[in-house]
């Protein structure tokens, strides 16, 4: 085979191609599966699973110039064969000639020159276009109608004098159509939807589109170039393509004056191609290259001067550094193609489109692969599901909508401890805060008290704001009596006993610390533990709270009551190994001794990195440890939980050592993220840069925007990413549809930020005046309580006179029924400033308030109105004759339950 191979897919049959340069061959595609094979003729390998086997061959035409295959069924296998003296033949594989009139068939122009190309029409197939070099006054385009008959009888319907006539060999000698005297052509196409139309490049400088119903002149013409390789869009009537040398031009029939988009290329152009299946997919193929450029022309900016063309594109690389020669696109397998490489081998490709992947609000991706849609729903019951599906999990359950007790929040999420030290911290610095309220520490929530950490409450951040005081304690033996061979050094002081109370240790109205703690816990099979001013009830089958209980008891020197705890562990069926392990602790315990270098101590010291419980080496550490040095408890992450840990410094670490602890560990839990870390920081500027690093980790931004709103009022309130946070976790919300959550969301939040509250921007205005008549307005605005002249002229600081207009003291509309002038107070206590102020605190009821027609104008007040309307359908005024109660369209879908229309 010569190298300048050419290659053509069967506009009929889905498994056949033919090549050809000096012979035509036919091709069939056999499916191999597992890269088998075909037996007997195993033929070219196209692809992994496909091969090419001949069919057929044809070497008899000489000088062959193109081809182009018939793209109608019968005769099958029609080929049109171009010869360099301008011939056309007719040929078929495996049928003799006189099978089919059609077959060997001769079309030969009036003076021998070179076919240019051949282009059979996609819809009137008996139509077949020639191109032909250019000599003297001749025409360059001839259109043959390969149905004409001897006589003069045809099958089409064009004028007598563009029959085809024949010579004496049988061969047709005049074209039906000639057109283009004394020029050149370049390329022609048809367009697909409209048949009897096609486009040409004329003289190298022209495109024109001619319409077979008057070839005298061109339809259209446009002024370029870009001549050749016409080729139009099968998906698109509008649009076709051609190049020239090194530029490829999209043109728009609507708009032929200059091409819609210019693709330059590094090399000259060698052909191009449309997609038969794909709309917009142009296909460019340039000399001594080894890509196929593929643009996908769909999203350009077309018409837009002023921007760039939105155009993707793509190289496709079949033989690696090895040069393409041909390429045929296949009419109906989506995105597959046949390619050529010297020296001559083919490949079948399938060109991978990019996978454009979209997930809605509901978790389900969908993602499209050329014509085919692929839906998926994620598996919500995986352990390792996506942030937002867990969140979305969370907000169906009212997560962050326990209000009034923050710690049933952590109660939605069990299976996520790495939030449960946020919400213990949330509710008791809420708790702390309203303590301090209620005993007159503060008499707001100041900005501040709901967002306060460790570092705050020691006021370490202060020179001279924590100092402590040294108190010995002796070890309680288990007969109640006091050791005396050693003592405890621990340290007191107000700030410290605030910071046991936020790390849970101890009420803030405790005085005896650890030990009031000790003494409220009952533990029983099943055992109450006082937390944050309530009960809850645990199971100690399901938890660890036995090793906890014992630690905190020998934390606090009361080593008789951590036996205690560790004997009363009763043995079950589960929880009988445990048992037995708990039981051999406390007999450990039981030989304890104050002696530094005796056997149990050097027993507990090999024995403490074999023990699994964190609570249960906590203790062994801290009874094996020398004196101040209590570095194996607090330093290993491993050990007890944040707040335990920091609650154990603030008992044992003198003021200089437990800032330095404080210090880094918030400095740590920052650097990783570690919500357990507001605790020591609060939510100051600190604590903000730790849950941007939590939100940056996990993408959670629903817990960081309620932890944020929890804490409000506060300084972080006007923090950007506090506000994107929850803007974001609300428009969240509102992509699932959790509508009534978002709500619920906004009244907390607003709720505790007063900054967020929108004055009322519609009022009630005086007929005489103009102005308003609500009496909060004027009140706000005054430093001096609401006062008004009273009848005898003096001023009155009693209850205000709210039937009259505050600002001219004209009376108000009477009610239509009572007779008496309008008015309340209603609203007034909205400005008192009190905390946590509610409807509840407004001044009058829903029955006095305001209510009246939006047609006639007559009303009165809420309660008159509606016990007059569920008896009657008009106005109450004498002469009015307004229907009122069926104008309001509440009424109108519930006839029986008649309402009225309100405004207050």
């Amino acid at each position: 085979m010569a190298s300048n191979l050419k290659i053509l897919w069967s506009p009929i049959h889905e498994d056949q191609f033919l090549t050809y340069s000096s012979t035509i061959n036919l091709y069939k595609v056999i499916k191999c599966k597992n890269g088998e094979v075909p037996k007997g003729n195993p033929g070219q390998k196209l692809a992994e699973n496909t091969h090419a086997v001949l069919e057929a061959t044809n070497s008899e035409i000489q000088f062959m110039k193109t081809v182009a295959w018939y793209p109608k069924s019968e005769p099958d296998n029609l080929v049109a064969v171009g010869q360099a003296n301008g011939k056309i033949t007719l040929i078929s594989f495996g049928q003799q000639q006189g099978s089919s009139d059609l077959i060997g068939k001769e079309f030969i122009p009036k003076h021998n020159r070179h076919c240019l190309y051949l282009a059979w029409n996609p819809v009137e197939s008996h139509l077949l276009a020639e191109g032909l070099d250019k000599y003297r006054n001749d025409n360059c385009i001839a259109i043959w109608d390969i149905n004409a008959k001897p006589g003069g009888e045809t099958t089409t319907t064009y004028e007598r004098q563009r029959y085809s006539s024949y010579n004496e060999s049988g061969a047709i000698t005049k074209p039906a159509i000639e057109l283009g005297s004394s020029e050149t052509t370049g390329s022609f196409s048809w367009f697909y939807k409209e048949p009897r139309t096609f486009v040409t490049g004329m003289n190298a400088k022209l495109l024109k589109i001619f319409d077979l119903r008057d070839t005298t002149r061109p339809h259209l013409i446009a002024q370029t170039k870009n001549v050749f390789g016409l080729c139009t869009d099968p998906r698109n009537e509008f649009r076709l393509a051609s190049f020239h040398e090194n530029q490829v031009s999209v043109w728009d029939v609507r708009n032929f004056e200059k091409p819609i988009l210019t693709l330059p290329e590094t090399r000259p152009v060698m052909k191009i191609n449309w997609c038969p299946t794909r709309m917009g997919f142009l296909a460019v193929l340039c000399k001594e290259t080894s890509v196929i450029k593929l643009y996908d022309i769909r999203h350009a900016n077309i018409g837009l001067e002023d921007l760039e063309p939105a155009i993707i594109e793509r190289n496709i690389q079949p033989y690696g550094q090895h040069a393409l020669t041909a390429f045929s696109w296949h009419p109906i397998h989506e995105n597959r193609m046949l390619t050529i490489s010297p020296p001559c081998t083919i490949k079948d490709i399938t060109v991978y489109e990019r996978i454009p992947v979209q997930q809605s609000s509901t978790f389900q991706i969908i993602w499209g692969c050329g014509k085919k849609m692929t839906n998926v729903i994620q598996n919500e019951a995986s352990s390792e599901i996506d942030i937002s599906i867990r969140m979305r999990q969370r907000a169906l359950k009212g997560y962050g909508l326990k209000i009034q007790n923050a710690w049933h929040n952590a109660g939605l999420i069990p299976d996520e401890p790495h939030l449960h030290g946020l919400w213990q911290w949330l509710y008791l610095v809420r708790r702390m805060a309203e303590e301090n309220i209620r005993c007159g520490v503060i008499k707001t929530n100041s900005p501040g008290c709901r967002s306060i950490g460790i570092r705050g409450v020691l006021k370490l951040n202060e020179e001279n704001g924590l100092r402590s005081e040294v108190t010995y304690n002796h070890w309680e033996e288990t007969e109640g009596r006091s050791s005396n061979k050693l003592l405890m050094k621990q340290y007191f002081c107000e700030e410290r006993s605030k910071a046991l109370w936020l790390c849970d240790w101890a009420a803030i109205d405790d005085k005896e610390g650890l030990e009031g703690l000790l003494d409220r816990l009952n533990f029983t099979l099943f055992r109450f533990i006082f937390t944050y001013h309530t009960f809850v009830y645990y199971s100690l089958q399901e938890t660890d709270q036995y090793e906890k209980a014992a630690a905190l008891a020998i934390f606090n020197l009361k080593i008789g009551k951590a036996i205690d705890i560790l004997s009363s562990c009763k043995t079950s069926a589960n929880t009988e190994g445990h048992s037995a392990d708990l039981n051999a602790v406390a007999m450990a315990l039981a030989g304890y001794t104050e002696e530094r270098f005796t056997l149990w101590r050097r027993t507990c010291v090999n024995l403490l990195q074999k023990v699994k419980n964190s609570y249960l080496r906590a203790m062994f550490a801290f009874l094996s440890s020398d004196k101040d040095n209590y570095d194996e408890i607090l330093k290993d992450e491993q050990c007890m939980t944040v707040s335990d840990r920091v609650a154990f410094a603030c008992i044992y670490l003198p003021d200089h050592k437990l800032k330095a602890y404080v210090d880094d560990l918030s400095r740590r839990m920052r650097e990783t993220g570690n919500l357990d870390g507001l605790l020591l920081t609060g939510l100051t500027s600190e604590g903000i840069d730790l849950l941007q690093r939590y939100v940056d980790l996990s993408g959670d931004i629903q817990t960081a925007a309620l932890a944020a709103v929890y804490s409000f009022p506060c300084d972080i309130a006007k923090d950007e990413r506090v506000r994107v946070w929850i803007e974001n976790y609300r428009d969240l919300l509102d992509r699932w549809r959790l509508w009534h959550h978002r709500a619920l969301f906004d009244n907390f939040r607003h709720e505790n930020d007063t900054s967020l509250r929108i004055p009322s921007q519609a009022f009630v205005s005086c007929n005489y005046c103009g102005k308003t008549i609500a009496c909060n307005m004027t009140m706000a605005s005054r430093s001096r309580p609401f006062v008004t002249h009273s009848s005898t002229g003096t001023l009155s600081s009693h209850k205000p006179r709210t039937t009259c207009c505050p600002s001219c003291r004209k009376p108000l509309p009477r009610c239509a029924l009572c007779l008496t002038n309008l008015g309340t107070p209603s609203g007034s206590g909205l400005y008192q400033m009190k905390p946590n102020a509610e409807f509840e605190n407004k001044l009058s009821s829903f029955s006095d308030w305001f209510t009246w027609c939006q047609t006639c104008r007559h009303g009165g007040h809420t309660a008159h109105t509606m016990d007059w309307f569920k008896n009657h359908k008009e106005c109450p005024v004498t002469g009015c004759n307004c229907k009122c109660v069926t104008l309001d369209h509440i009424s109108r879908l519930s006839a029986n339950q008649p309402t009225f229309l309100s405004d207050s």
